[in-house]
């Protein structure tokens, strides 16, 4: 027992000089390496806390990224820490896990911005209006989601209708409550409208390896602007419920 617990000693012993030795390593060294891999600039700070100015890769500009490192996780075989940066002017936070067989998980996600550079990526039009994430847990195994508990929202979205960039504005929610991912890799969402001229209720679901199906049902409000209640008028025939079906599918 006594040679039991002196191995132990030494083991926790080696464990923390590597910690130790691992907090003031600079940052630079790392980001050196990355430097023919992305464009980085202004690194303070070590591997365990530190800070980049500016880092461009695949498209993406990430500016005043940080990060604090947990010390603990590594003794777990995990990588571990604290992230937060801005793209294309959002703010985006959360606590952030990669573990040696590169499984990812994230915790207590916030992001929030303009819609127009988000949406801008995937060629949709918003010129305006903004976006909010939280997502309390994302677990990600073999580049596809095994558990999403979170929500996202949009806020003050033009219904550009008509061409009219000056009309009303919609809100709409999205909303994910899957603890646990079934085989065939399907997400599904809740989709409904936190007010606005248009009704909405729907789903949406998501299957690997980056397909949607938007399903939802449609209907104006009271008093809602003519060429809006026009249009909704020609997405298709009214159910028994007074609500149209639109069902929309594609490829992210």
């Amino acid at each position: 027992m006594a040679v039991r617990k002196k191995t132990m000693l030494v083991v926790a012993g080696i464990a923390s000089f590597i910690i130790f030795a691992i907090a003031f390593i600079p940052a630079s060294v790392v980001t050196n390496r990355l430097s023919g891999h992305a464009r980085i600039g202004g690194v303070e700070g070590s591997l365990w806390s530190g800070h980049v100015r500016s880092m461009d890769f695949n498209g993406w500009q990430l500016r005043d990224t940080g990060w604090d490192l947990n010390p603990a996780a590594l003794l777990l075989g995990r990588l571990s820490a604290n992230v937060a940066t801005r793209v294309a002017d959002s703010e985006i936070n959360a606590d952030t896990s990669i573990s040696l067989l590169g499984s990812i998980s994230v915790r207590d996600l916030e992001a929030s911005g303009p819609l127009a550079p988000l949406v801008g990526r995937f060629n949709l039009p918003a010129n305006s209006g903004r976006y909010r994430v939280e997502l309390s847990a994302l677990d990600i195994a073999d580049n596809w989601p095994t558990r999403l508990i979170g929500s996202a929202h949009i806020i003050d979205v033009p219904l550009n209708i008509m061409g009219n960039g000056s009309g009303p504005t919609g809100n709409y929610s999205l909303l994910f409550d899957v603890e646990a991912v079934t085989e065939d890799g399907l997400l599904s969402g809740e989709l409904s409208d936190d007010g606005g001229p248009v009704e909405v209720g729907g789903n949406i679901l998501l299957t690997p390896p980056a397909n949607y199906e938007l399903q939802a049902k449609i209907k104006a409000r009271p008093g809602a602007p003519a060429d809006i209640v026009q249009a909704l008028n020609l997405a298709g025939p009214v159910g028994p419920d007074g609500r149209r079906e639109i069902s929309i599918a594609g490829t992210l």
